[in-house]
């Protein structure tokens, strides 16, 4: 390389080195102009730049220039693959290694090295060198530049290169000074433009001798008002003067260098602020000790914030532990973080033996091995439900309510948990359901024994001519008539008996022929009576449904009691109009299939500004005394129960229609 030409190279390296950076704020823009200078270079064809990677495993390129005829691009793909299939073998690396420069003077003769081979044939270099950027004792990355001559890096040349390393290490090193001393620079100028704290100096003696913008509108007071006055009748409340004044004392009297303390301040119109202050001395060489430096920071809102936050913590406090049901609060992995004072009761530990401990452990007792809790995932899911389920860690069947917490100002999730027990309102339910069941039961056993009536006084007849004749030939017939009329009495009994036994809550296949023929029969009597035809329009093929067909029973038992007492009400004698309609058919609703049974009175009908209030418990139209007010509520709830739907449709004084929809079974 002639003179000149290292003369250029050396100059454009210092002018590097010698700039402010200006541009070049990015280390690689930098390596980039360094390594544009050194292939002004005809002999040099490639050369590259890079630095180590985070986990010091290897070296990630950053430029990469070549004379071949190659895509930039395609350039620096061969120069990763170098890195990445030689790893620390490659020169790059072992330069960084050993902090020393590393000198490859033929490729031909290295060993192990076909990923240099193969970028050698690509941008025709022989000879390469590679050479540690470091400047005292700091690492900035490392150069690699390759020669198209075999035997390009002698002496002269590796002294050459180890000058102009060392400027453009140099370089680097003063662009980090640079940038760090602006970061820097910056950081306290962002400090400066955002501080907003009272800044004041007082005087040995204690009188104001400066006072910030800050300063005047925290207080009040403009500078002018304050200069020369004693800082305690400016800045301290009547009540603190005192103290806070012997505090600084202490400072001036040089006992202490700076002190914090936190004081009240009364500004001009009388209001009061908590003010942190720190105190210092301002120190004057030539003079010694002039005064103090007080540095305060209103911290007014935040302790007024503290004390709201606290009573509001304390109000949480009190709603969560007053709540009569269960409550607890999960974190996101399911661990209990609290829990109210009922949940300890309802568990039955204490609340060492529940707080931290896995919401699965305390709710379920435990879990399967390798099962997952339902309730735990849900928890993760973060999403509200409610739900019914049975917690044999609480001892009971409980309505469980989980809803997502927003925790402000914390990186932890959580959720709240309240546990609603079903048992007592399950008890509850089932005592209101036997009372309305009692009731019908009394209604009907009225009806009952008038039907029952007739058959029993045919039995007694035919008995009575068999014993006046016993060898009349037509006692045979008499006696098939006496099995008859006990048949027919026998199967009312039963079905007022089946009606009134106390079941178990189960559903079943059945057909909604049987559940509406058995109604009639405890019923049809007291129909009879009162003059009223009933319609049957039930065709032969509806499907079977799936239910609880005593619970059903009763509630077209509850239909039909009201549709006869709307009847009654509407025509007090015979009427060819006094009509109760029963009709079915098979639909399908929300893509599901039901049998849906229309229940219809040409009775009076129900007023439109009461239609809403009638699935309310103990609310009924009839005269006190003749209605609970439980029928259509008890009966609203049990559809619910069997998965159906009971619906009202009236037009006053005219007719009320009940609809019942069973879901239709699979099976």
């Amino acid at each position: 390389m002639d003179s000149s030409r290292r003369n250029e190279i050396l100059l454009a390296i210092n002018e590097l080195a010698a700039s402010d950076g200006g541009e070049l704020t990015e280390k690689g823009t930098l390596l980039e102009k360094c390594c544009n200078v050194l292939m002004h270079n005809k002999e040099y064809c490639l050369i590259w730049a890079g630095v180590r990677d985070d986990d010091n495993l290897g070296i990630t390129p950053l430029v990469a220039l070549t004379s071949a005829n190659i895509p930039d691009r395609d350039c620096m793909n061969l120069v990763e693959q170098v890195v990445t299939e030689m790893h620390k073998e490659n020169p790059a690396a072992k330069a960084l290694l050993t902090g020393q420069h590393v000198i490859c003077q033929d490729i031909r003769n290295e060993k192990d090295t076909q990923a240099l081979r193969e970028i050698s044939l690509k941008t025709g270099f022989l000879s390469c060198s590679a050479w540690p950027l470091l400047y005292k004792g700091k690492e900035f990355g490392v150069l690699s530049i390759h020669s198209e001559k075999k035997d390009c890096f002698i002496e002269q040349e590796i002294s050459f290169l180890q000058t102009v390393i060392a400027d453009i290490s140099l370089a680097l090193y003063s662009q980090d000074i640079t940038l760090s001393m602006q970061i820097e620079r910056d950081f306290n100028r962002e400090i400066v433009d955002t501080m907003q704290a009272l800044l004041i100096s007082v005087s040995p003696c204690g009188r104001i001798l400066s006072f910030n913008q800050t300063a005047e509108e925290v207080t009040g007071y403009k500078e002018r008002d304050v200069i020369d006055r004693y800082w305690v009748d400016v800045l301290m409340a009547p009540d603190h003067r005192k103290a806070d004044q012997q505090r600084v004392s202490n400072v001036l009297k040089g006992e202490q260098n700076q002190m914090n303390f936190e004081s009240c301040l009364l500004t001009k119109d009388n209001t009061e602020k908590s003010i942190n202050w720190h105190a210092s001395f301002r120190q004057n060489i030539e003079q010694g000790k002039v005064g103090m430096v007080l540095f305060g920071i209103d911290i007014s809102e935040k302790i007024r914030a503290k004390k709201e936050l606290k009573q509001a913590v304390a109000q949480w406090e009190n709603i969560f532990s007053a709540i009569q049901d269960p409550a607890l609060i999960v974190s996101i992995d399911s661990k209990i973080l609290d829990a109210n004072s009922a949940t300890f009761t309802a568990a039955r530990k204490t609340r060492s033996e529940v707080i931290g401990q896995q919401l699965c452990d305390v709710l379920h007792l435990g879990r399967l091995k390798e099962s997952s809790c339902p309730l735990e995932d849900l928890v993760k899911s973060r999403h509200s439900r409610i739900l019914e389920t049975e917690l044999l860690g609480l001892h009971g069947n409980y309505l469980l309510t989980v809803s997502p917490l927003n925790l402000q100002n914390s990186t932890m999730e959580a959720a709240l948990l309240v546990a609603r027990d079903l048992t007592e309102e399950e008890l509850t339910k089932a005592e209101a359901m036997r009372a309305a069941q009692l009731a019908s039961i009394g209604e009907l056993a009225a009806g009952v024994a008038h039907e029952i009536n007739n058959p029993i006084n045919g039995i007694i007849n035919y008995a009575q001519i068999i014993l006046d004749d016993p060898k009349d030939p037509e006692n045979l017939d008499l006696l098939k008539r006496i099995i008859k009329e006990g048949k027919r009495v026998a199967s009312i009994v039963s079905n007022l008996l089946d009606f009134s036994r106390r079941r178990e809550d189960s559903a079943e296949v059945v057909s909604i022929h049987k559940i509406v023929n058995n109604c009639l029969e405890l019923i049809q009597h007291r129909f009879k009576n009162d003059m009223i035809t009933i319609i049957q329009n039930l065709p032969d093929d509806l499907p079977l449904v799936y239910c609880n067909a005593q619970q059903i029973q009763q509630v077209l038992l509850n239909i039909l009691s009201n549709g006869r007492y709307a009847l009654n009400e509407r025509y007090t004698t015979h009427d060819p109009n006094k009509i109760f309609t029963i009709a079915g058919a098979p639909i399908q609703r929300d893509k599901k299939e039901y049998v849906r049974l229309t229940l219809t009175d040409n009775g009076t009908g129900i007023a439109h500004d009461t239609i809403d209030r009638v699935f309310d418990p103990f609310y009924s139209t009839k005269p006190k005394g003749e209605g609970t007010g439980l029928g259509l509520s008890i009966s609203h709830g049990l559809m619910q129960d069997n998965k159906g739907l009971l619906r009202i449709q009236t037009e006053p004084g005219e007719s009320t229609s009940l609809i019942v929809d069973l879901p239709i079974s699979n099976e």
